[in-house]
């Protein structure tokens, strides 16, 4: 599996440096994963519905920029949309460590999520590009992979940092990395798309022309109907948004918090979410494999199942060797989680609307991070934190049963 990624990746450089761009980005998130809660909780003394949504907002800005940012790759190319993202996501990142109130920091927290959305839309439709029906999950899995490299390196250094010289240079860090980013992608990832001339043609066939547009458009917009009600868009787009409202609400809000108030320090945290990252790394990668071999549900129900205990097992967490396991539990389910869930979309993206399909992808990411953040941030002030992981869990669960009961698997359908 490993030597068919790196052999992917050799025939094909632009995916290569689009990986590193991911993976320099992921870094500088990530370094921010175990200290911004802490941050923003000890720096501004609010709450921690605020401190969810200072750590959710990043996410739920993918709302309002997926969808437009993948019509966008349609209409002008990846390159483009992904530069476009990196300046924004730059900006963000560098305002963001500057930050000297709470509404500076969740403004600009908001608008390098936006930068981040749309260069995640542009990387998942760039990779849809230059796979094929039998590759597409693994390649697509290569778009998680990086992150993770990145996010398994970046809390380490964001924890060390912060024990030792304060929680601000972290948020510095961050915007050294995005700005890295920004300049492999620059220099080096060509665009993926084929260009289309635009040259003129005989007057004798523009009529014909312009007949064929207006028929494209309507099998566009029917087919935009079919996917917006079709039970694979509905449920494993409900799915998708609880993963991440695990991710943003569950692990890189409430669990820091809870464990902080458990007595663990920054750099045991930062050791966690760390440690959470390794493991999803492979499991992405054989999920990927696994999807494209067996169908796209066949990892899920594990997924789940290992989340459940990994959150379980975090409530009754008393020294470093379960908090460590709890994160490696955590990070198996996400991995095995994640690339189904892409490959589902990609599958039934329909043609002239990959852009869109990936694009509206991602926004259940973003709603899904609006719920992590303001659902069980708000029960943790109310009722909890082990409340808080509880209902993480249920809602997980239901989901999952969902996708189970209701989708059609579709990579048989696309091989027949």
């Amino acid at each position: 599996m490993l030597a068919a990624a790196f052999k992917g990746l050799k025939a094909r450089p632009g995916v290569f440096y689009l990986c590193t761009t991911i993976f320099l980005t992921s870094v500088g998130m990530g370094a921010l994963a175990p200290i911004l809660p802490l941050f923003t909780e000890s720096e501004f003394l609010v709450n921690r519905t605020q401190v969810g949504i200072a750590v959710g907002l990043f996410g739920i800005s993918r709302i309002f920029t997926s969808l437009p940012a993948g019509y966008l790759t349609q209409r002008y190319g990846r390159r483009v949309v992904l530069q476009v993202g990196s300046i924004i996501s730059v900006i963000g990142a560098v305002m963001v460590a500057f930050s000297f109130s709470y509404t500076w920091l969740i403004c600009w927290r908001f608008i390098s999520g936006l930068g981040w959305s749309v260069y995640l839309t542009g990387s998942s439709v760039y990779l849809r590009d230059v796979a094929s029906v039998d590759n597409r999950a693994r390649f697509l899995s290569l778009l998680e992979m990086s992150i993770l490299a990145g996010q398994s390196l970046g809390p380490l250094l964001g924890g060390y940092l912060g024990d030792r010289w304060g929680y601000r240079i972290p948020l510095h860090i961050s915007a050294v990395f995005v700005a890295l980013s920004f300049l492999v992608l620059q220099f080096l990832v060509p665009e993926s798309r084929s260009r289309i001339s635009v040259t003129s043609e005989p007057h004798g066939n523009e009529t014909r022309k312009e007949s064929s547009e207006a028929g494209g458009d309507t099998r566009e917009r029917q087919g935009l109907l079919r996917l917006l009600l079709s039970p694979a868009f509905i449920f494993v787009g409900m799915f998708t948004l609880m993963i991440v409202a695990n991710r943003q609400g569950g692990r890189f809000s409430v669990l820091p918090l809870y464990g902080e108030s458990k007595g663990f320090t920054a750099s045991q945290l930062g050791s966690f979410i760390s440690v959470t990252h390794i493991p999803q790394f492979f499991t992405t990668m054989l999920a990927g494999f696994l999807s494209d071999k067996f169908g796209r549900k066949s990892t899920i129900i594990p997924a789940v199942t290992l989340i459940t205990i990994g959150l379980m097992l975090f409530i009754f967490t008393d020294n470093v060797h379960k908090l460590i396991l709890s994160g490696v539990l955590l990070g198996l389910g996400e991995g095995l989680a994640g690339p189904p869930s892409l490959a589902f979309f990609a599958d039934i993206a329909p043609p002239g609307l990959e852009g869109v399909t990936m694009g509206l992808y991602r926004t259940f990411g973003g709603v899904g991070s609006a719920i992590g953040a303001l659902l069980l941030g708000g029960v943790a002030d109310l009722a909890g934190f082990v409340a808080s992981l509880v209902v993480d869990a249920a809602l997980l669960i239901c989901a999952a049963i969902g996708v189970m009961v209701f989708v059609k698997e579709t990579l048989n359908k696309e091989k027949a």
